[in-house]
């Protein structure tokens, strides 16, 4: 496939920095494959760098392909800035952050060429992704001790430990029992009530673990929402098999509900804040919807 004007996004604070390495490692990937007569252009992303720049970038330079290097949060940020010209843009994923959740999720493999063989390969696959008020989610949001889990991990200490520590501070906060009362409401049903762990996800996989619930899809048009009201270590234990399978939602003590549209509130904590794919995003309240289908996805050959 003939790509014409691609504009690679890397970010040098993500993963194991090694975004522009990788971004020119594609363009003599890609020209050594055929791509000779293709326009690339190579533009950093981050906290540092002026997006709305870069959105204009790629309009002036008619960019019909997008390449995002890195993790969940790094797609998530590029699809945040580019959401407003995404129905007319194709977007490759070479992997690059801890977890990579989305790239596992459309079996996109992790090793650098043969993720960019999977681009040039020109296969691609609409998926969805989310809005939770005015910010983008991709794959996964959590609310209580996952959320809390992840808020004492320094980038740092992901890159030195990897998920040995996500597991390590889990039952650490574990111990201490902390529970939120929410109101949880979709077009369908409401709920509401103590808990110690809220997860909305848009595929099957949290964590990097790809089959945490295997109703869900990246296509599906849906939230797919787990809440556990209460942790028991030994229940936990007991219910592995069913976890390993993919079947949570059929767990007894879990709430499971799927929906386009999700409100959620608290009832009476003064701030509770949500983690989004992999990063702190908006205090509660939210309002979340799905849009459907939104991103154009290179995949491997099924």
């Amino acid at each position: 496939m003939i790509m014409e004007n691609v504009m690679i996004l890397f970010n040098e604070t993500s993963g194991k920095d090694k975004g522009r390495e990788l971004a020119e490692q594609f363009v003599e990937y890609a020209k050594n494959h055929g791509q000779t007569d293709t326009h690339f252009l190579l533009e950093q992303v981050g906290p540092d760098c002026d997006s709305k720049k870069t959105v204009e970038k790629a309009k002036a330079e008619a960019i019909d392909t997008l390449i995002f290097i890195g993790g969940d949060g790094t797609i998530n940020h590029n699809v945040e800035d580019f959401k407003e010209e995404l129905p007319h843009l194709k977007v490759g994923l070479l992997p690059g952050g801890t977890v990579n959740n989305m790239a596992r999720v459309l079996g996109i493999p992790m090793k650098f060429e043969a993720a960019a063989d999977v681009i040039l390969g020109g296969v691609t696959r609409k998926i969805d992704y989310g809005m939770i008020n005015q910010k983008v989610i991709v794959s996964t949001m959590t609310i209580g001790i996952l959320a809390d889990t992840a808020a004492r991990i320094s980038q740092e200490d992901k890159q030195k430990y990897g998920k040995l520590i996500f597991v390590k501070n889990f039952f650490k906060l574990l111990a201490k029992k902390k529970r939120y009362r929410l109101d949880i409401k979709t077009e369908k049903e409401q709920w509401q009530g103590k808990t110690q762990l809220v997860t909305v996800t848009m595929t099957n996989s949290v964590g990097g673990y790809t089959n945490f619930d295997d109703s869900a899809s990246p296509d599906d048009g849906l939230f797919h929402l787990t809440i556990l009201p209460k942790l028991n270590f030994f229940k936990l234990a007991f219910y592995l098999p069913k976890i390993i399978l993919g079947k949570i939602y059929e767990l007894p003590d879990i709430k499971y509900m799927t929906a386009a549209e999700i409100r959620i509130k608290s009832m009476n904590e003064k701030k509770v804040g949500t983690r989004v794919d992999g990063d702190p995003s908006e205090d509660l309240p939210i309002q979340m919807n799905v849009v459907k289908h939104g991103l154009t996805v290179f995949v491997p050959e099924s």
